[in-house]
């Protein structure tokens, strides 16, 4: 009994030189092999294999006009679309944007609003932690090296480098995609 009470302690620790919760995101490279594919099966009539966890999000560059689209995990908390967000396109959200998105196989109009402040952004990450689960942990890009939730603390470090997009949809949904 010992033994096991001890080995569960030891599986909720993190080692000193491990942080409790990592960013998981694959590398820039993999994506730029992979965002082109999903970005053509969200748009296909397969949609539905990967609809469920992921869509499009496509914003205007309010500098160059460039249209930037790129897949988005895909979290509905409170009526509405929760997204992370990363990359220099990021920085055309600040102030709220229109976005357009494809959802379940259809583009739709929208507004994203970003938050950036880190505490926020953090306790953002928790929260969709705490619903979602630690075993989906890598549908936020996270690693959990825990055995447990994480605090907002043990989130923050690894969700530095991100924002959040909450994104209002703006039209009706008349239809229904099959």
């Amino acid at each position: 009994m010992t033994i096991l009470l001890h080995t569960a302690l030891v599986a909720q620790t993190v080692s000193p030189d491990q942080p409790a919760v990592e960013d998981a995101r694959p590398p820039r490279l993999v994506l730029a092999v992979v965002n082109p594919v999903i970005s053509t099966l969200l748009r296909s009539p397969w949609h539905r294999l990967l609809s469920k966890q992921l869509m499009l999000l496509s914003i205007t560059g309010r500098r160059t006009g460039r249209t930037y689209t790129v897949p988005v995990g895909r979290h509905e908390f409170n009526g509405t679309l929760v997204v992370s967000v990363s990359g220099g396109w990021r920085y055309n959200l600040r102030g709220g944007a229109p976005v357009r998105v494809t959802l379940d196989g259809r583009e739709r109009a929208g507004y994203a609003d970003v938050e950036d402040l880190p505490d926020h952004v953090a306790q953002t990450f928790k929260g969709l932690l705490d619903r979602l689960g630690p075993r989906s942990a890598s549908l936020l890009g996270l690693k959990l090296n825990i055995k447990r939730l994480p605090t907002v603390d043990e989130v923050q470090p690894a969700v530095a480098q991100r924002w959040i997009a909450r994104v209002r949809l703006t039209d009706e949904d008349s239809s229904h995609v099959k």
